[in-house]
């Protein structure tokens, strides 16, 4: 079977057609439902089926005139691909660094949610393991470095709303409780100017996370994450360098 066909397997149609739609509307300004049935060559009870369901997700709108168009939802969107990829462009150098300098595994992460981050980069270094962190992979902020670091340099709203909302799942039976045990663990953080995730995650990872700061505010988070038996006696060397690389590229941004 070649890669197409493998591929082509896999291809939800209800999924494809209404990714499809939306492709047609970039195309088009407006369309209505038997116009988009017939360039889709579905039936307009589909048709009508698939755009009430992108406009439930406000993805499309219709107008005075039942037609549908794209929503301001892709504005957003377009912002948010925009800023990751800004982001990234100017961050990657300095996980290079890092990762060349302590030869472990360095991460970008940023929110996702209120109460989720998302790892947008990720430079391996030479003595590297594997681990379960992947680029666009989504995780509860607490449970790991970065996300910690982030939630502890967030404004008292932010930070209430996630103790008071967040899942607190056990990883491992060194992860955080409860939410009096993650307040008390962001105070550290921000005596300290960088967060640990030892062990909370995954048995024998370790990570050192420190917070980007543009004008007081955290707007991304990187780590440097090893097996325990490299990370803990190096400790004061790594965090001190996860700060410093943090502090400089917060002042390449400003």
């Amino acid at each position: 079977m070649n890669s197409d066909n493998q591929q082509n397997k896999y291809i939800l149609q209800s999924v494809e057609n209404a990714l499809s739609i939306i492709d047609l509307l970039c195309e088009h300004e407006e369309l209505g439902v038997s116009e988009i049935g017939k360039l889709l060559n579905v039936g307009k009870s589909t048709a009508f089926r698939l755009l009430t369901t992108l406009q439930s997700k406000n993805y499309v709108y219709k107008d005075e005139n039942s037609k549908y168009r794209l929503s301001p939802k892709f504005l957003s969107i377009g912002d948010i691909v925009s800023n990751r990829m800004e982001i990234i462009n100017k961050v990657h150098p300095f996980l290079v660094q890092l990762a060349n300098y302590s030869s472990e595994t360095s991460h970008l992460g940023i929110w996702y949610s209120k109460t989720e981050v998302t790892f947008i980069d990720k430079v391996t270094g030479k003595n590297s393991i594997r681990m379960s962190s992947m680029i666009g992979s989504n995780k509860i902020a607490h449970s790991t470095s970065l996300g910690k670091s982030l939630l502890a340099f967030s404004d008292e709203a932010t930070i209430d709303y996630y103790l008071n909302n967040a899942e607190y799942k056990l990883n491992t039976d060194k992860s955080i409780k409860n939410k009096e045990d993650l307040r008390s663990n962001l105070i550290k953080i921000q005596a300290d100017g960088y967060a640990v995730d030892d062990e909370e995650a995954e048995i024998g990872l370790v990570c050192f996370a420190a917070p980007v700061l543009v004008r007081g505010k955290a707007i991304a988070a990187i780590s440097v994450s090893g097996p325990s038996s490299r990370m803990n006696p190096r400790k004061d060397e790594l965090t001190d360098m996860v700060k410093k690389i943090a502090d400089e590229i917060g002042s390449s941004i400003v």
